[in-house]
């Protein structure tokens, strides 16, 4: 069977897609090993895979790896369900109803703008520096896109699933649970998946804060900025983009398995 290697928005066999993403990634690495061993890279800055890879075995014994991320995993997850449950109901109210949308609407889009970096000392300021507070900032960062996205995917439902369930004599109620709710969450669930890239990446920010507590943001910062340990700043980095790629990966199953109309 010939492949569709080169045809406009073709269609790769999932197994030959591996084959060759595994080729890619071989690749890769030859010329990063390569462009640091004729010095086209310093190693100081840019070590080799492989003695990133060297690397491995005294981060999880000595650095305490899996311990660091562990916390930082817990403080997103956290994140996540109180920016969920905050989210959905303002969401939906701003989203509904004209009076709130009057009185609300466009303060909330307008916070999309806020430098979030800029505001850590508030919260440092109003709830301490210990994880409490960093779970705070992150569910910040969270409802800053989360309610947009919701009140987003709420003008987005067709008008003929509302006129539809109308006719049938459907009460404000039973139009919200038949034709929004479903509606807004198969949609909204995609916006989440991209706001939880974007709050892993603000975690890392965030540990600096009161570094003593741990995570894999406070662990960068000791291992390079205090022993200029390269190769172990860049493990983390590669494990924090496989860690969060595995999120993305199970949040993407969830949605097939939630939602399965969206891929029919």
């Amino acid at each position: 069977m010939k492949l569709p290697l080169f045809e406009l928005r073709g269609q790769l066999p999932q197994k030959n897609k591996l084959q060759i993403g595994l080729l890619g990634l071989a690749v890769i690495i030859l010329l990063w090993w390569l462009a640091v061993r004729i010095h086209v890279f310093n190693p100081k800055i840019i070590p080799s895979p492989f003695a990133i890879i060297g690397s491995l075995p005294e981060l999880i014994t000595r650095d305490r790896l899996f311990q660091n991320l562990g916390l930082t995993i817990f403080m997103n997850f956290a994140s996540w369900v109180e920016g969920a449950l905050i989210a959905l109901p303002i969401g939906f109210l701003i989203g509904l109803y004209p009076l709130f949308n009057a009185l609300f609407g466009g303060y909330i889009q307008a916070t999309r703008y806020i430098p979030l970096t800029a505001t850590i000392v508030l919260f440092m300021a109003a709830f301490g520096i210990f994880m409490f507070m960093k779970v705070q900032f992150l569910t910040f960062a969270i409802l800053v896109y989360l309610i947009t996205a919701v009140v987003g995917r709420i003008n987005e439902t067709p008008q003929i699933f509302i006129d539809a369930v109308k006719t049938l004599g459907a009460s404000q109620w039973q139009i919200i649970r038949t034709v929004f709710i479903p509606q807004v969450f198969s949609r909204v669930f995609t916006d989440f998946i991209n706001i939880v890239a974007i709050s892993w990446t603000y975690a890392v920010y965030v540990e600096l804060i009161n570094k003593q507590e741990g995570g894999i943001g406070a662990l960068i910062y000791n291992l390079y900025f205090r022993q200029n340990e390269a190769e172990k700043l860049y493990a983390l980095i590669l494990i924090m983009v496989a860690v969060g790629y595995g999120f993305d990966v199970l949040l993407k199953q969830i949605d097939r398995k939630v939602f399965p109309f969206k891929y029919s």
